[in-house]
């Protein structure tokens, strides 16, 4: 082959990388195989619960469809642009190369040179203004690839014709052609074109005026050019199959991605079908055990229908000799222990070992004759994937395989996010249900037990008695108000609550009101301004602001006067509560930071104040306790 064409066959073979069979389906499903044998899915004694699912029956959009065939047709103009460019310098190249072979063979041009001669000038021409048009066209519209081919075809078949020998400038088109058409259309290029250029070359050489096999050729020498042709062909059939299988891979790859489930169930079936269909097998296993949980779990997948088991902790193991407990196998036939083990970096071994490759339980239940198997771990899980019975298994399935293993693995780590960022909202909500509860309903109990406990030693007339204890159920009518709201707020959908905007001067009134009675003390509050208004969630968490630093003043500080007030500041509410208690042993000023590190002063406070992406302060000025909080003024 000459050096120009093997350099432009090199390049174009690199650059074709991205081209795909118009034959090929576009959804990259799988084609119809032919039924493998039952899989046993009967559960034994040992199964501890099984979920089962009905087969998903998939279907593919029309508008879904279209893009990706649109796409697909980009994809193969973008390599046959790439590669009708290197095609065009290598034209060129060699219409002036044979134009001089010509000129310097002189065996030639006593008979014919003149129409040789003009016909490669021709060709030269015709090579320039192929390059012009490949060369100025955008990559998206280029048309003309089979034109100029069968041109370059035509092109040969009048050159052998005339010169009646197979050297010269018919050696240097023969492999010029067959490559081009190899970049184009890969096999079927490669096929159809060395059929041409074999059945050319036997016609000449079994027609009657004695083509190639005159006194001037050599017969073995013509012979065992035809021969090579047949070999290249073949070869170079083998290869565009070999690409159009690999770009088949590549672009399955590409265009599907395994979608994570809703709720917290771990995403096995899917996982299953995306596994399945990329490998192209009617039947797959995934196990797989958390640390986090007291059985193995074994997915079962055949034909679309899923199947999933919850198992003891012991069931099928080990799932694999402790050797082979990280590698990727290729199992040509389980039962006689014949498998290839992935080293890494392409280096396959044969296992020599006396057991089998994987769990012999595995083996017999689910009638395991050959299989692809890879394992992937993802955080406290270990899991194996197994793809049973793959038509025609090579070593590049297994990496094929290990590919689809890493995508299961982001796959399962998004699961355990997901499960993590659930306990974690869940856990918020427990806290922030705990601190309502305990700024709410606790502290009115804590109220009412000490207003209790002065009426039993209270000497005063029947009827104020009579007034306090309907005062004490008022209070407790009110507080089983806001515990009934606070419950029905933790129901799905009940969001009414933070809707809108309430006057913050009526809420406040009636929380005076209740703590007045409930700690007998001196409460006012202020608001500026006095017609403020804020959104309802907003009062809530001012409301329990307030009862929880006026439980804490009256309880703790023994405060018998405390004032509250709000004000707006730009996009914040400020709420001050000053109180004439004990205080909190501070003679200074301490702000949110350093109560957050000192783990000092309200606790509660300081982690309302937080939540609600705020923060507090406490000061001491004068006879005054001062506890200063900043939230923002909308949820």
């Amino acid at each position: 082959m000459p050096a120009t064409a093997r350099a432009s066959w090199r390049s174009s073979v690199s650059a074709s990388y991205r081209y795909r069979s118009r034959n090929e389906t576009v959804a990259g499903l799988p084609a119809a195989r032919v039924q493998s044998p039952p899989m046993v899915c009967e559960p034994e004694k040992r199964t501890l619960a099984v979920k089962r699912r009905a087969p998903a029956i998939s279907t593919v959009k029309a508008e879904h469809g279209l893009a990706t065939a649109t796409n697909r047709q980009t994809w193969i103009n973008t390599f046959r642009a790439r590669s009708d460019g290197v095609i065009a310098i290598a034209r060129i190249v060699l219409a002036i190369g044979s134009l001089w072979i010509t000129w310097l063979d002189a065996a030639i041009r006593p008979s014919r040179s003149d129409l040789v001669f003009w016909l490669l000038i021709a060709y030269l021409v015709y090579a320039i203004a192929a390059a012009l048009f490949v060369w100025k066209a955008q990559v998206h519209l280029v048309r003309g690839t089979f034109v100029r081919h069968m041109i370059d075809v035509a092109t040969l078949i009048v050159l052998a014709f005339l010169t009646g020998r197979v050297s010269g400038p018919v050696f240097m088109l023969m492999p010029f052609v067959q490559l081009t058409a190899t970049l184009h259309w890969l096999w079927r290029g490669a096929l159809w074109t060395g059929s041409i250029g074999v059945a050319v070359l036997a016609y000449l050489a079994l027609s009657n005026t004695g083509w190639p096999f005159n006194s001037d050729v050599d017969a073995a020498v013509a012979l065992s050019f035809i021969l090579s042709l047949l070999t290249a062909t073949i070869l170079l059939t083998w290869l565009g199959t070999h690409q159009e299988a690999v770009r088949s891979h590549l672009l399955r790859l590409v265009e599907r991605t395994p979608s994570a489930p809703d709720g917290r169930d771990w995403p096995a079936e899917a996982a299953l079908d995306y596994a399945a269909q990329m490998m192209r097998v009617d039947r797959a296993l995934l196990i797989w055990s958390d640390g986090d949980e007291p059985w193995t779990n074994l997915a079962i997948w055949k034909n679309g229908a899923s199947e999933i088991r919850h198992l003891s902790p012991a069931a099928y193991l080990p799932w694999t000799p402790k050797v082979l407990q990280h590698a990727s196998l290729l199992i040509v036939d389980a039962k006689r222990s014949r498998a290839l083990i992935h080293r890494g970096e392409g280096r396959f071994d044969r296992w020599r070992g006396d057991d089998l490759p994987i769990s012999p339980a595995l083996v017999a239940e689910f009638s395991i004759t050959s299989a692809i198997s890879v394992q992937f771990h993802a955080n406290d899980v270990e899991a194996r994937l197994f793809l049973l019975d793959p038509p025609a298994p090579t070593l590049d399935d297994v990496a094929l395989a290990e590919i689809v293993a890493d995508r299961l693995k982001t796959l399962f780590e998004q699961a355990i996010l997901l499960r993590r960022l659930s306990d974690a909202a869940a856990l918020e909500v427990r806290i922030k249900i705990g601190r309502d509860i305990h700024d709410g309903v606790l502290q009115t109990l804590a109220g009412t037990a000490l207003q209790l406990q002065a009426l039993r030693s209270s000497k005063a007339a029947p009827d104020v008695i009579d007034r306090r204890l309907m005062a004490i159920q008022a209070m407790l009518f009110e507080e089983q108000r806001d515990l009934r709201t606070l419950i029905r707020a933790l129901e799905p959908g009940s969001d009414h609550r933070h809707a809108g905007d309430s006057q913050l001067a009526l809420r406040l009134e009636a929380l005076a009101d209740r703590l007045r009675q409930q700690w007998s003390i001196d409460f006012r509050f202020v608001l500026d301004p006095e017609d403020l208004w804020l959104p309802a969630a907003i009062i809530d968490e001012l409301a329990r602001m307030i009862a929880e630093a006026t439980a804490n003043a009256a309880r703790h500080g023994h405060a018998r006067t405390i004032e509250a007030r709000l004000r707006l500041e730009g996009a914040s509410v400020i709420l001050t509560v000053d109180d004439d208690g004990t205080g909190f042993g501070f003679d200074r000023r301490l702000e949110h930071s350093e109560l957050e590190s000192s783990k000092v002063g309200p606790r509660s406070l300081r982690e309302r104040a937080a939540t609600r992406g705020g923060e507090l302060s406490i000061d001491r000025v004068e006879q005054w306790t001062r506890i200063t909080i900043k939230i923002p003024a909308h949820p």
